[in-house]
């Protein structure tokens, strides 16, 4: 039996073997029309994986007694049935004699993906009502740049047949995955100038259209522009405009060079200048369009016809080629289906639903999720801003250093040019809940001082409003913070890992649910004392001989949060000031030529110690009025002699004769993964993972740079290996290990890896505690990566 089927070859006789998608395309082949070139892998392929799998239970592939026995079953079956799926060797019949795919005419495949082609035998459903269950996006498309490596890249194509997502959708009408036939199309991606789709019914036409490949359509990046034609009226068409901020476009192949490797990216994104998408077809396409769908009609044997199409390059730049990529009857034979709807012709359309009709689009890095709109307040520099600033109004600065951010109160959202997604700016929008774009190029140039802004935090794009759209523009009602879950309240009391809070101000505690929190894991000490020196310096208190005084407005600060944690630990980490962030307060030093590397952490206290000391002075106080709970963290620790002479000043001044306190390091400069071991026999009793710097240190990337954005990962592989080092490290070491960096906000999935590596604590700004402590709970019960 060949298990390789090319295209227009296909007849009815094959149709359970190569599922509804292939069978139909077969169809338009062998009638000419230009179906996209390509092949389809029969469901035997699949049925012979699926025996090959070794079956975690004695059940083997039934789907009853793994999706009608509760959540936990169905999730833990599913990850071990993908994990069986994945461990079998690439198809041998396939790997042996190699994919042998036509290519299309006109240029060089960089990409080939695999598409789902479904068949089901069914329990008492007829095919038409289980093509219909059988969502089109039920399983995704995957695209591969490795052309000898497609074979080894079925298990994981075919693994998302075994989500939990999916399996409750075959055991809906089978009792058996081998019940299941999933075939296997495999398609050239081309290099699309417009994608979209095409349903033709009795009454009308409905065209869509997006620029660029389908993705930004498929993913809901885009609002397609619309037509609604009336059968034989093509040349009265008239288009409803979209909107597309990004188009996906393949990465083009060289004839002179191999197919791209395994690890390229064959798909890039590109931003477009201004969102709105007018009529992407010229009249002769659309006509073309039409043409080749009515033709389809015929092919396909029923009422209409549903295409998916797009055009791509030829030779003649005026001519693109039309190709189709999916076709399908319309409706489903014995599916009532209701064909797209033309709008009332009354209807009028100023701008696409939820987005406003914007005159300027400014993009950046989302940087604090929520969105907003408000006024501009536009400023080249801190100093320029009016005081008092309107009420609700978004900042829009070349940057934001701590010092400038607690001066505004009354602000709705923030935007500066400048600034990567870690960056303090952005951490502190975070934590105080203010919706932020950072990294946005000439943000200040391009939004005017008084222009009506809606800014979207999630996804990191500002727009300025046309006046027209201002006036009639209504931004949703902000979503209200997701709270702890109290319907089982039990659920995060035995949880092995400790959740625990980031705190930057005093007034950050009085929306905080203390509940299921094991206390506060990072103090940032720098912006807590901001509140409190009245414009001026640390340096310059201490110059000026006034360390008691500052001493005892730190011991103001840290009291009242000490009183609400009551039993509850704090670790403060002490003063880490990078000099070009306070340039805002009086008596700064100057600015070193590069202050990520300066003067600064620990180093900085064998220079001049005297802000330690009266940090160390004020920490003693507490502790003598009874707070046993305090901790500290000493910031950006280059080597174990700085650690060692900071440990001795901490026992002059007695914090160790206390019980429960606990000195810790932050794990952020890279030496510190060679170092563990000489760091507990030094003293230390903790590490508190930085995530943010030691991302940057690690990759060489500046996280305050916004061109760097893309390449600042925590995921990455490297980042990934040195977080799960220092964690077992520790634990071998006899540390305490905590993670108080962004990582886990900005990745949640590194929260599973953290807990199986065996992390003692994380600790999140408040707004991320609902989403930590489930995936905390999700990773220890089996519901996680760990891995």
């Amino acid at each position: 039996m060949t298990w390789l089927r090319q295209l227009h070859t296909l007849d009815i006789a094959d149709l359970r073997a190569v599922g509804q998608k292939a069978y139909y395309l077969g169809l338009l082949k062998q009638q000419g029309l230009p179906v996209a070139q390509g092949c389809v892998l029969t469901a035997a392929a699949w049925h012979h994986s699926l025996e090959q799998m070794a079956w975690p239970n004695g059940d083997g592939d039934r789907l009853a007694s793994v999706c009608q026995n509760g959540f936990r079953t169905l999730q833990q079956s599913s990850q071990q049935w993908q994990k069986a799926l994945r461990d079998i060797p690439a198809i041998a019949a396939i790997a042996d004699s190699g994919l042998d795919c036509p290519e299309p005419d006109g240029f060089i495949p960089a990409a080939w993906m695999l598409r789902a082609s479904l068949w089901v035998d069914t329990l008492g459903l007829n095919q038409a009502k289980a093509s219909r269950l059988l969502s089109p996006g039920l399983l995704s498309a995957q695209i591969e740049s490795d052309w000898a490596n497609l074979a080894g890249a079925l298990p994981q194509f075919w693994s998302q047949a075994l989500t939990a997502r999916c399996l409750p959708v075959w055991d809906l009408h089978c009792k058996r995955l081998r019940d299941l036939s999933l075939a296997t199309l495999i398609m050239p991606v081309y290099p699309a100038l417009v994608s979209g789709t095409l349903i033709l019914s009795q009454e009308q036409i409905t065209v869509t259209a997006v620029v660029g490949l389908g993705m930004a359509l498929t993913q809901g990046e885009a609002i397609p522009a619309c037509c609604w034609i009336s059968p034989g009226q093509v040349a009265s068409a008239t288009w409803l405009p979209g909107f597309q901020e990004r188009i996906y476009q393949l990465r083009p192949a060289s004839k002179y060079r191999p197919r791209p490797l395994a690890s390229a990216q064959p798909i890039q994104v590109i931003d477009r200048d201004r969102p709105e998408l007018t009529a992407p077809l010229t009249q002769d396409q659309l006509v073309r369009l039409v043409q080749v769908a009515e033709r389809a009609q015929t092919a396909l044997g029923g009422i209409g016809a549903r295409l998916e199409w797009l055009l791509h390059p030829s030779a003649n730049p005026d001519q693109p080629t039309l190709i189709i990529t999916e076709a399908a009857p319309w409706p489903a034979p014995s599916v009532t289906a209701p064909a797209p709807e033309r709008p009332p012709p009354t209807r009028a359309r100023s701008q696409p639903p939820l987005l406003p009709l914007a005159s300027t689009v400014v993009r950046g890095i989302g940087a604090a999720a929520g969105c907003i709109q408000g006024v501009a307040v536009v400023a080249q520099r801190p100093q320029d801003l009016p005081k008092p600033l309107p009420e609700g109004c978004i900042v829009v600065l070349p940057d934001l250093q701590p010092d400038v951010f607690f001066q505004l109160p009354s602000v709705a959202g923030i935007v500066t040019e400048r600034g990567g997604a870690t960056c303090h700016a952005a951490i502190l929008a975070r934590e105080v809940g203010i919706p932020a774009v950072v990294g946005a190029p000439q943000a200040t140039q391009l939004l005017d001082n008084g222009m009506v802004l809606w800014l979207d935090g999630d996804r990191g794009v500002v727009y300025g409003l046309t006046d027209e759209a201002a006036a009639s523009f209504r931004p949703p009602v902000a979503p209200v913070p997701e709270p702890l879950p109290t319907n089982q309240p039990g659920r995060y009391h035995r949880l092995r890992t400790q959740v625990m809070v980031n705190l930057s101000q005093r007034q950050g505690l009085a929306n905080l649910s203390l509940n299921h929190v094991a206390g506060i894991g990072l103090l940032r000490s720098e912006w807590l004392l901001l509140e409190v020196l009245e414009g001026r310096h640390p340096w310059d208190w201490v110059n000026r001989g006034q360390e008691a005084e500052l001493q005892s407005r730190l011991v103001q600060q840290l009291e009242p949060i000490l009183q609400t944690l009551g039993p509850r630990t704090l670790r403060y980490r002490s003063l880490d000031l990078r000099s070009h962030e306070w340039q805002a307060l009086r008596g700064s030093p100057p600015v070193e030529p590069n202050p990520m590397l300066g003067l600064r952490g620990t180093l900085s206290y064998d220079i001049d110690d005297r802000l330690f000391q009266v940090e160390l002075g004020a920490l003693a106080t507490l502790q003598r009025a009874g707070h046993g709970n305090l901790q500290l963290i000493l910031p950006f620790v280059r080597s174990v002699e700085e650690a060692i002479t900071c440990r001795q000043r901490v026992e002059r001044a007695g914090l160790t004769d206390v019980t429960g306190f606990a000195l810790w390091i932050m794990a952020e400069v890279p030496s510190v993964l060679f170092l563990l071991p000489a760091y507990a026999q030094a003293g230390i009793q903790g590490i508190a993972i930085g995530s943010n710097d030691l991302t940057q240190l690690l990759l060489a990337i500046d996280r305050d740079q916004p061109t760097m954005a893309s390449a600042y990962d925590e995921r990455h592989p490297v980042v990934r290996l040195a977080m799960a080092h220092l964690v077992q490290e520790a634990r071998r070491n006899g540390l305490l290990c905590s993670i108080c960096g962004q990582a886990p906000v900005r990745h949640p999935e590194l929260i599973a890896d953290l807990v199986g590596w065996g992390i003692n604590s994380i600790s999140v700004e408040a707004a991320a505690l609902p989403f930590t402590l489930e995936a905390i709970w999700q990773a220890e019960n089996g519901g996680g990566s760990g891995g």
